[in-house]
This record gives C-alpha cells, structure tokens and sequence, in this order.
C-alpha cells in the first residue's frame, strides 16, 4: 500500500465514529427517555392526589347539614389537599354541586381537574403539561333528616 492510499485510507475510515454515535445517542434517546420514566412516579402521585381531592370533597358536601355549609367544607377540603403538595389552588379547577339535588338520597359531585408539568427539572425547569381530571359522587344517606327552615 503506498503513503497516498495510506492517508486516504485514514480520512475515509469509519475509526473513533462509535464514540460519537454513543453521545449522540446518550444525549438526544437515552436522556429524554429516562427522565420521562423517572416522570411516571410523579404523575402517578398527582394523579391519585386529584382522585382523593374529589372523592374527600363530595364526603365533605355529603355530610353537611346544609347545602350552603356543604358546598364551602367541601371546596376547603379540596383545596387543601391540593395544597398538601404545595400547588397553587389557583391551578386547579374545582365543580363541587352539593345544592342541586340536596334531599336524602340525592346525589352530591364534585369535579377536579389540575394542570401540571409534564417534565419538571430541578424544580425551576419545566416541559409541557398534563391535565388531571377525576369526578366523583356521592348518594347521600336516604334516610337522614334534614333541618327544618
């Protein structure tokens, strides 16, 4: 082989292209898939946190003695299980109906829905959202008095 077939040889040659493959691999596949499964514990948590905020806020409105009481216990609960994971309540959107049907045996509800980050890093960085909705109702107890006017 002559020195020019040498040096071209060299130039054209596929040496040390594994070692970029595997950055452009590591920095553009493997990084972003990690962090969105290291994400699914969180959305998990934010989930089950919108299911309990609507089920413990038609409670609330299902055990008042009016619908007035009913429907402020009720929004304070939700709120405040919200809070427990230091969200804005401003953030989320709260349906509570506890005056529609409220008679022994009627039927109480609440919806929740909640934006939040999809990727969260560091605290400060985030990419995209997600929105949790979760509905929930309640009969109230068919054979329960009810104050009078």
């Amino acid at each position: 082989m002559t020195r020019a077939a040498r040096i071209r040889s060299r130039i054209t040659g596929e040496s040390g292209t594994g070692a970029i493959d595997l950055v452009l691999v590591a920095a553009f596949i493997l990084i972003p898939f990690a962090m969105l499964l290291l994400s699914f514990p969180i959305r998990m948590e934010y989930r089950s946190m919108v299911d309990a905020a609507a089920r413990e806020a038609v409670r609330a409105c299902a055990t008042s003695f009016d619908p007035a009481t009913g429907q402020d216990r009720a929004e304070a609960v939700a709120r405040r299980i919200l809070a427990e994971r230091s969200l804005a309540s401003g953030a989320a959107d709260l349906t509570i109906d506890c005056r529609s049907s409220w008679a022994p045996g009627g039927v109480v509800s609440a919806r929740v829905s909640l934006d939040v980050p999809a990727i969260k890093v560091m605290g400060s960085w985030t990419l995209g959202s997600w929105t949790f909705t979760s509905s929930y109702r309640e009969q109230m107890e068919p054979y329960r008095s009810t104050p009078r006017p």
